[in-house]
């Protein structure tokens, strides 16, 4: 099966929390979104871990294996490393238009060797993260059975492999579906270079977001102590096709050069709970199709101070394709329960009022789109939203309110949207992200 986004390396529910004891209730529209492969640019690093031994002819497929180094040695395909440092490997990659391969079908790369194990399957993925030691991906990994991994102090290298997580994160209303990974206590993980997925669509298999369904998250970061707030690095990830992908609260969380698409929920969902909200940093990243919106930051409880509440900063680009015409905004995805139906009805009723025609923007099929892309909330019992969105211009986006009709509004004393400016429409509301060498470089390098 082909996976639908190649990477080649480097690259909330509005009401997520409000998870009533409900009969679901399926939306009868389902989402299908256009699924470009994304092909993300080798930056010219390769990782290997000090600890066991690397299989060349699987990690780096090909032939003619030639290694100069004093801290490694090669015994046919079988790489071993003795200590950290660089050193250099030179071959002939099977893909005959492998990136940089020179005249003679040769590529040389720069090797890393690092503190950390070579990783091939999710036994061994598992094993090192108990033992708190970084994980470095020298083949494609699937989950086992549907038991979260719990990282526990760990970087993982992936170096442009795919781990397949949805035995873990499936689920549907009924048989709720875990986390993926998870990160608590004051525990630090780090992810980079990695392909995180929950379902693999087939190639000619047409992507339906209600299909991501279940209340798993591919990444789970949160807490319930405010003396051990755990924190979460997601760097040159390709992380989709699940509910949400990342999860936080009571957390310090940072995504850059990352791209997060096709969730049944929002794609990055920050909340408060029992302990102060969690602390986001969003920089040259990008979010695509999510059934509602693409970030969202939710002050359910009364915190202990006024800094406590979920702050987002963006920096760099944040490009975020997300635009919903009239009859498809929603507020709360399929997984909520039985007055999903009755909410977005209600939702889409309010939008089409006169009063909201300017939240439109005019699509080239000749559709009005409004654009969902952060959303902010907090319960009635709070005297004010003290969540913050900063640099919210920056990345072309601008403030709204958002209607919120009947039995929302009962819930949610506030509702905040954060979508593009229709005066400098940055993405257009039919476009979908491109697969393109100038994207690559600039989830790494940024946007001039």
């Amino acid at each position: 099966m082909k996976k639908k986004v190649v990477l080649a390396l480097l690259v909330v529910a509005i009401i997520g929390t409000m998870c009533f004891a409900a009969v679901a209730c399926k939306d009868k529209t389902r989402t299908v979104v256009e699924c470009e492969e994304l092909t993300m640019l080798m930056e010219g690093n390769y990782y290997v871990g000090t600890e066991g031994t690397v299989d060349l002819s699987v990690a780096l497929p090909g032939s003619e294996y030639e290694l100069t180094a004093t801290n490694a040695t090669l015994n046919e395909t079988i790489l071993t490393v003795n200590a950290t440092g660089d050193f250099t490997l030179k071959y002939k990659p099977e893909d005959p238009e492998a990136e940089n391969i020179q005249a003679d079908g040769t590529v040389t790369l720069k090797m890393h060797a690092v503190n950390g194990v070579n990783v091939t399957d999710w036994a061994g993925l598992t094993e090192a993260v108990k033992a708190s030691k970084n994980v470095v991906f020298q083949d494609n990994i699937t989950s086992e059975g549907k038991t979260s991994c719990n990282v526990l102090n760990s970087i993982f290298y992936g170096n442009a492999k795919y781990v397949n997580v949805n035995s873990i994160v499936k689920g549907n209303v009924d048989n709720r579906g875990n986390h993926g990974f998870t990160v608590r206590d004051n525990n630090e993980a780090v992810f980079q270079d990695l392909f995180i997925y929950g379902r693999m669509y087939g190639e000619d298999e047409a992507v339906v977001l209600e299909n991501c369904e279940g209340y798993g998250q591919l990444i789970d970061a949160t807490n319930n102590d405010n003396s051990k707030r755990p924190k979460l690095t997601v760097k040159h990830c390709i992380l989709e096709n699940s509910q949400k992908m990342v999860y936080l609260k009571g957390a310090d969380c940072t995504i850059e050069g990352t791209v997060m698409r096709n969730g049944a929920d929002a794609l990055l969902a920050a909340e408060t709970g029992a302990v102060d909200g969690a602390t986001l940093t969003v920089k040259n990243s990008v979010f695509a199709n999510s059934v509602v919106c693409g970030i969202i930051l939710c002050g359910w409880t009364q915190v202990k101070n006024d800094n406590g509440y979920c702050t987002l900063n963006l920096e760099g680009f944040v490009d975020i394709y997300n635009w919903k015409s009239r009859d498809t905004a929603k507020l709360m995805p399929a997984t909520e329960g039985w007055y999903v139906g009755a909410v977005n009805s209600l939702v889409q009723s309010e939008l089409g009022k006169d009063e909201y025609n300017g939240y439109f923007s005019k699509g080239a099929d000749g559709k009005d789109y409004v654009h969902f892309g952060i959303v902010v909330l907090a319960t009635a019992d709070l005297s004010a939203n003290k969540s913050k969105v900063n640099g919210a211009a920056g990345v072309g986006l601008v403030q709204k309110s958002f209607p919120l009709p009947g039995i929302a509004s009962t819930i949610a004393h506030t509702c905040l949207l954060y979508g593009i400016d229709k005066t400098n429409i940055t993405i257009e509301p039919t476009e979908s992200v491109d697969d393109n060498t100038a994207l690559s470089y600039e989830l790494i390098h940024g946007r001039e």
